[in-house]
C-alpha cells in the first residue's frame, strides 16, 4: 500500500497506471459527447430511442462487472484494462457503419463493456494502492481528469463534425480511445510495479457475504450516476431547441465541464479533511439545483447558466463515488465488491439516458430534467441518512455480516 511521501508524491505514482489511460479513454468517450444525441436525431430516431440507444452504454457497463471481476480475479487487473480499452475503441469505430436501430443500441452496450471494465479496473487500483487517507484526493483528481477531458472532447467533436461530418468525428474518437493502450508499456504502468496483487478470491460467494453493504452503498451510488449521465442527454437536447449548431452545443457542455473541472481538487480535500459526506450532500443538491434551472432555461443564457451550476456543483463532488467504492471494498473482497458496486452505479447510467428521452417523449424535455433533479435529491438523502459517513470503519462494522 502507498502510504509514504506528501499527497504529491503518490499522484506521481498515479499519473501513469491511473491518469493517463483514463484521460485518453475518457477524451475518446467526451468527443461524442455532443455528436451522438444529434446524429442519432439526424438519423431519424425518435428521442425516446436516442434515449435508450445512449443509455444503452450504461446497461453495458452495469452487465460487465461480475464477468470483468472474474477475469481480473484469474488474470489479471491489467488484463481487464486492456480488453476494455480495445473493446471500447472498435466500438466506436464501427458505430457510423450502419444506421439500423438495434445495431446501433446493441454496439453501445458492448461498448459499454469497455467503459464499464477501464473505471472497475481502475477503481480497484485505488482500493488495492491507496490508503484512505489520500483516497478522496486521488478520486477527485481521476475525477478529474476524467472532467477535463469533457472540457476539451465537446468542443472537438462539435467541430470535427460540424467541418467533416459525423463519421469524422467517431474515427477521431476511437484512435484517441486506442490510445490508451500505451499505458501498460511506460514505465510504472503496469500494476505489479505498485503492489503484488492479492490471492485470487471466487466473485459470488463474496458478493453474497456482502450484499447488505452492497446494497446499502450501491443504491446511493444508482440514483446519483442515473442524475449524472442524464445530464449529457439533456443538455444537448435542451439546447437544440435554440437552434444552436453542433460546435455552439459542443462549446456549451465544455462550458459546464470547466466549471466542474475547475473546482475537483477542492472536492479531494473537503472529503479527506472533513468526511464524504461533507462534499456529497451539499453539492449534489447544488447540482440538482442546476437540473431545475435547465428545465425552466427559456434561452441560451439560461441553458449556460444553469450548466455553470451544474458543473460547480458536479466539481465539488468529484470521484466521491469513486472514494465511496474504494472505502467500502472489504479487505481480501476488494475486486468482487467493486464490481457488485459497479453493477450498481452502473445501471444509473443506463436508466439516466432512457429515462430523459422517455419524459421527453411523453411530457416534453423541460420534464426530463426536473425528473433528473428529483433522483438527485433522493441520492442525496439516501447517501445522508442510509449510508451515512464512509471515511472510517464504522460503517463497515455496522453492516458486516453476521
Amino acid at each position: 500500500m502507498v502510504s509514504e511521501g506528501s499527497v504529491w508524491q503518490v499522484l506521481r505514482r498515479c499519473l501513469v497506471p491511473l491518469y493517463f489511460p483514463v484521460a485518453a479513454m475518457m477524451l475518446g468517450v467526451g468527443i461524442l459527447l455532443p455528436v451522438l444525441p444529434l446524429y442519432l436525431k439526424d438519423e431519424g430516431v425518435s428521442l425516446s430511442l436516442v434515449g435508450l440507444i445512449i443509455a444503452g452504454a450504461g446497461l453495458g457497463s452495469a452487465m460487465v462487472g461480475l464477468p470483468a471481476a472474474a477475469v481480473a480475479e484469474r488474470f489479471g487487473n491489467d488484463r481487464m484494462m486492456l480488453m476494455g480499452i480495445v473493446i471500447s475503441a472498435a466500438t466506436i469505430l464501427v458505430f457510423p457503419l450502419t444506421s439500423v436501430a438495434v445495431v446501433l443500441l446493441s454496439l453501445r452496450v458492448v461498448g459499454g463493456f469497455g467503459v464499464g471494465s477501464m473505471a472497475q479496473s481502475r477503481n480497484l487500483f485505488i482500493a488495492r494502492n491507496v490508503e484512505a487517507q489520500y483516497r478522496g484526493r486521488v478520486s477527485s483528481f481521476m475525477g478529474g481528469t476524467h472532467r477535463l477531458t469533457f472540457v476539451i472532447g465537446p468542443v472537438l467533436g462539435g467541430f470535427i463534425a460540424d467541418q467533416w461530418g459525423y463519421a469524422a468525428a467517431f474515427t477521431v474518437s476511437g484512435f484517441v480511445t486506442s490510445s490508451a493502450l500505451v499505458w501498460i508499456v511506460l514505465p510504472g504502468g503496469s500494476e505489479s510495479n505498485h503492489a503484488k496483487p492479492p490471492p485470487p478470491v471466487s466473485v459470488l460467494p463474496a458478493l453474497r457475504r456482502y450484499r447488505r453493504l452492497l446494497l446499502t452503498g450501491g443504491t446511493g451510488a444508482f440514483l446519483i450516476m442515473a442524475a449524472r449521465e442524464g445530464r449529457y442527454v439533456v443538455v444537448p437536447l435542451i439546447a437544440d431547441q435554440f437552434e444552436l449548431s453542433s460546435a455552439e452545443i459542443g462549446l456549451l457542455v465544455s462550458v459546464g465541464t470547466a466549471i466542474d473541472f475547475a473546482f475537483f481538487p477542492i472536492a479531494g480535500w473537503i472529503m479527506d479533511r472533513f468526511g464524504r459526506l461533507y462534499a456529497v450532500v451539499p453539492f449534489f443538491s447544488l447540482m440538482a439545483v442546476g437540473l431545475i434551472l435547465l428545465g425552466l432555461a427559456d434561452s441560451t443564457s439560461g441553458v449556460v447558466v444553469a450548466s455553470v451550476v451544474m458543473g460547480v456543483g458536479n466539481g465539488l463532488t468529484s470521484g466521491s463515488m469513486l472514494t465511496l467504492a474504494s472505502d467500502l471494498a472489504p479487505a481480501g473482497a476488494q475486486g468482487p465488491f467493486i464490481a457488485g458496486f459497479n453493477l450498481m452505479s452502473s445501471g444509473g447510467l443506463f436508466v439516466g439516458p432512457f429515462l430523459v428521452g422517455w419524459l421527453a417523449d411523453v411530457f416534453g424535455i423541460d420534464v426530463s430534467a426536473y425528473g433528473l433533479a428529483a433522483i438527485l435529491f433522493a441520492g442525496v438523502a439516501w447517501m445522508a441518512l442510509v449510508v451515512g459517513e464512509s471515511g472510517g470503519d464504522g460503517f463497515q462494522r455496522r453492516l458486516a455480516p453476521k
